[in-house]
């Protein structure tokens, strides 16, 4: 074999060697260029405003009848002595554009001891504007911790007089307790519905 063929088969060698060794070398691991651009766009549309529209969307549930609302030792705690009077149809109060009453419950006992309940369903578009509207009116607005929807308080003449909006995705809660404190029968009633 002559020299310059040793040569050239060295040469072959050493580049099929590259070749192999390249093919083994790891690859580079990816710049973080990436990883920013991914996150900052996926927070927003994980952010309170899409999460509760998201999953508790399909486990939404509103009960038919006002003896459903609520645990049974709240609602009789809060409504026990009452009389229920009427289905809520008729009253005016706060709701979104298009809204449909889906159940409405106005327990009254004695001449000033009542609570009218309404609940009610529209677009969820239209639930956040409507809640957008509340602190116009006086309402104090914030997301509950515990079922992630709008709770907003509007303070009334007396300590137990005031008005509550719940409020997430679709449905909207309008809950006025009198001379009563509501406040752990209407959370037993957001948690069921919203749960």
């Amino acid at each position: 074999m002559s020299q310059r063929h040793r040569s050239l088969t060295a040469i072959a060698g050493a580049a099929l060697a590259l070749a192999l060794l390249a093919g083994c070398a790891p690859e580079p691991a990816p710049t973080p260029t990436s990883t920013p651009t991914s996150e900052p766009s996926a927070s927003p549309t994980e952010s309170p405003s899409e999460s509760p529209s998201e999953s508790p969307t399909a486990t939404v549930t509103i009960p038919t009848d006002c003896n459903e609302l609520g645990s049974e030792t709240s609602r009789q705690e809060m409504v026990g002595d009452m009389t229920l009077q009427s289905d809520g149809q008729g009253f005016v109060r706060p709701a979104p554009d298009g809204a449909t009453l889906v159940l409405g419950c106005d327990w009254i006992v004695g001449d000033a001891t009542g609570l009218l309940v309404l609940i009610s369903t529209a677009t969820p578009d239209a639930v956040a504007a409507a809640v957008a509207t509340l602190p116009d009116e006086g309402y104090s607005c914030q997301v509950a911790d515990d079922f992630g929807a709008q709770f907003c308080e509007l303070p009334g003449a007396g300590p137990d007089t005031e008005e509550f909006v719940v409020a997430r995705d679709d449905v909207w809660i309008y809950y006025a307790p009198a001379n009563r404190n509501g406040r752990a029968f209407l959370s037993d009633i957001a948690s069921q519905i919203f749960s």
